[in-house]
């Protein structure tokens, strides 16, 4: 019982630590944030896939799943979006930034930035693909962006916090201007220097190596973290239908 109590006692000091840690601690405000969306995107498809096909067919069906498509596309298939400017949120609020707003609207922009500028789309009925430039697709913007914007949202705050507080970099207008005007004009620069370190990196990716960091994260990251994730569950079901 007492080497029990101290393994107890060490997993619980572990825990609290790493839950104290001050990014996985953001992480974890930005998805109990967003949870709501994440249950109502579960019940959307439940009811597309499920419910309604046992009640309509044909025509009638497809006007039907309309509901549950615009609903998961404003929810779960725009997660990455959702994720970058919260979690820059939550993390400079943590840091006691003064102005977390603007941390957040840097870095979805950021994640903007490092997104593709051209995307293959097939239109619909079509058997082949058309290459499209200016626009965003749910495939990089959703799930598949889901780390890349936890990344960037987590750099993208960093990096422009330490730069904001240079105080050689702010532009300072006086007392008597609108605090939103002069915090505006005070993180007019590092907002500058982010975006751009940003942008240097996308067009060198793109120009040198055809590819863009949405996509590296994707297939070094998130790919080989969700195959251990599947393959460690699949380890333990059978441990435990072997006892």
């Amino acid at each position: 019982m007492g080497g029990n109590n101290k393994f107890i006692d060490k997993f619980s000091n572990v825990a609290m630590r790493v839950g104290g840690q001050i990014h996985l601690k953001a992480l974890r405000d930005t998805f109990a944030t967003i949870m709501p969306l994440y249950i109502l995107a579960g019940v959307a498809v439940l009811i597309n896939n499920v419910v309604l096909p046992f009640i309509l067919k044909g025509n009638a069906l497809v006007n039907a799943q309309y509901w549950g498509t615009v609903i998961t596309n404003g929810t779960l298939n725009i997660s990455g979006l959702l994720v970058a400017p919260i979690v820059a949120y939550m993390l400079s609020q943590s840091k006691r930034f003064e102005n977390p707003l603007a941390a957040a609207i840097i870095a979805l922009s950021s994640l903007i930035v490092m997104m593709p500028n051209v995307l293959e789309v097939t239109p619909v009925g079509a058997e082949k693909g058309v290459q499209v430039s200016g626009i965003l697709g749910f495939s990089n913007i959703g799930t598949t962006g889901l780390f890349a914007g936890i990344i960037i949202g987590l750099i993208t705050c960093e990096l422009f916090i330490t730069i904001s507080h240079i105080d050689k970099l702010q532009i300072k207008l006086g007392d008597n201007i609108p605090p939103a005007v002069a915090n505006s004009f005070n993180v007019l620069i590092p907002v500058i220097l982010v975006l751009a370190f940003w942008g240097i990196i996308s067009t060198v990716l793109f120009v040198c190596f055809d590819t863009n960091l949405v996509a590296l994260i994707s297939k070094f990251i998130q790919e080989p973290l969700r195959k251990v994730n599947t393959s460690l569950f699949g380890v333990i079901f059978l441990y435990s239908l072997g006892n």
